[in-house]
């Protein structure tokens, strides 16, 4: 799973343990280079920082439920080492302030108690993170900890019958229902997660539907892709978990009608990577999200080792050896991945090859290694092309517009500035959902406002710094904070 809220923002203001040698665990190998047909120009995948801004932890394997789809290569529960070493693993990436971050599995919450999970809560968000857990909602985590950014609950059907098959567990889709109308009262921001396969493939306006009837926040669908127990599972065609082409055409089609339909708070999206030439809906609605592996995104397994995605079996570094900034930006990085050997036609000469990457990258199913481009281009003619250029792929953009009247406002709750990058020229700030790359001025009065107290005045705020940036910059900032998640806009002063 990827998050799509995580793109690389413009800036602010426009002012110019050892291996010993061990097997790794679950088949992981290490690095190889793959060699295809490669881009015809210079051209490779850039991260957007010296770190992964998202990292996903697999703090177990095990789960009460038996998805016919599960990407996860064994279901052993986790014991007390195991525990042990989960910790060292969060408290790495806290060390390292790693802006978001993911507790999943498997089940969370299958092994470990409440307790132990807002242990972990509050670790990470004391040292810069913004977490999230994935739950199947099977065992309810009521009053949860209030610091938690999100709850992604998985929900595959709009009937329990048709939930229910895919899980395996009965009773499966009442629980995860009354979980996530639970979490909802609670407060909390809940995200619905279903997997697009060929036997749900036309279920996912009403799946919408409900997530907007439950009060979530937002609906991001993954894309089934074969890989471990499912991978098993994908050859029992009665199962008919693969969607066909078609099949997906129409799920994205009921997605689009979501997103038109549907005014939710956060967004509705697509968490699996689909190749931007697959559905022009998707591109005008500015719905088109590659996986952001290789360039914020990255899984790590409960025994540390680093992958780029949850079906990756190549493991990269591990994090409890090396730091995270290392792996990432470890030369080895670029030479198997980033530089696109692997690529073939028809996406080695696309235009925007370097963004969009070529939809879904890890597949069971690749001709040789683990790396190509996604099956639903593959062996298509070379002359498939996007028909937007390179110019109409844009990234999110904050806006500049700000009102007449003066604002008052004060730092969000997720809002935290991380500077221990900067001699690799990443300054930036985290909110719940984003990572925006920062200047020093910015930083300096970013941190004014978190160091406040109470309420700020805007007018005061554009006073204070009126002598270093002209008021129109200021309160463009302001509004671009407040786009950003950065900061909570209370009210106007007429």
């Amino acid at each position: 799973m990827s998050t799509p809220t995580q793109r690389k923002l413009l800036p602010l203001i426009s002012t110019g343990g050892d291996g010993c040698g061990s097997t790794p665990a679950y088949g992981m190998v290490d690095p190889y280079v793959i060699q295809r047909d490669g881009p015809r120009r210079e051209v490779r995948i850039k991260p957007l920082f010296s770190i992964p801004t998202l990292a996903h932890i697999e703090i177990t394997y095990a789960c009460m439920e038996d998805c016919i789809m599960c990407y996860n290569p064994t279901r052993t529960k986790v014991g007390e080492r195991d525990k042990k070493i989960v910790w060292d693993i969060v408290k790495s990436l806290a060390a390292q302030r790693i802006p978001h971050t993911y507790l999943i599995g498997g089940e969370p919450t299958y092994g470990y108690s409440q307790q132990e999970l807002e242990d972990m809560v509050d670790y990470l968000s004391d040292n810069g993170s913004s977490v999230t857990i994935v739950t199947n909602g099977q065992i309810l985590l009521k009053n949860f900890n209030r610091r938690l950014a999100c709850f992604g609950v998985s929900l595959h059907g709009s009937t329990p019958e048709a939930h229910d098959a895919i899980t395996q567990r009965k009773n499966s889709f009442k629980k995860a229902v009354r979980a996530i109308r639970q979490y909802v009262e609670d407060g909390h921001d809940v995200r619905i997660v279903p997997v697009v396969m060929g036997r749900n493939h036309d279920d996912m306006y009403r799946i919408a539907e409900l997530a907007w009837e439950f009060g979530a926040e937002s609906i991001y669908y993954d894309i089934y892709e074969p890989g471990g127990i499912g991978e098993v599972n994908s050859h029992d065609d009665a199962l008919h978990m693969q969607p066909s082409i078609q099949e997906l055409k129409v799920a994205i089609g009921q997605i689009v009608q979501a997103h038109d339909d549907l005014p939710f708070k956060g967004s509705i999206g697509i968490g699996t990577a689909i190749p931007y030439c697959f559905d022009e809906r998707l591109i005008e609605r500015n719905m088109f999200e590659n996986c952001g592996v290789g360039t914020y995104f990255c899984a790590i397994t409960n025994t540390g080792d680093l992958r780029m995605c949850n079906q990756s079996k190549m493991r990269l570094g591990n994090v409890l050896e090396r730091s995270i900034q290392d792996i990432w930006m470890d030369p080895v990085f670029d030479d198997v991945f980033r530089t696109l050997k692997w690529v073939q036609e028809p996406c080695a000469s696309c235009p925007v090859l370097e963004d969009c990457g070529g939809g879904c990258k890890v597949d069971e199913g690749c001709a040789s290694g683990e790396l190509c481009i996604d099956r639903i281009v593959r062996g298509l003619s070379p002359d498939l092309k996007l028909k937007l250029s390179a110019d109409q792929i844009f990234q999110q953009r904050l806006r500049d517009d700000y009102p007449m009247e003066w604002r008052r406002f004060h730092p969000n709750r997720y809002l935290a500035v991380t500077d221990m990058y900067a001699d690799a020229g990443d300054i930036f700030f985290k909110t719940r959902y984003q990572t925006v790359r920062i200047t020093e001025a910015e930083q300096a009065m970013i941190e004014s406002i978190t160091s406040a107290d109470g309420v700020l005045d805007e007018q005061d705020f554009v006073q204070a710094y009126s002598e270093e940036v002209e008021t129109d910059e200021l309160r463009k900032f302001v509004s671009r904070l407040e786009q950003a998640g950065a900061i909570d806009v209370l009210g106007t002063d007429r």
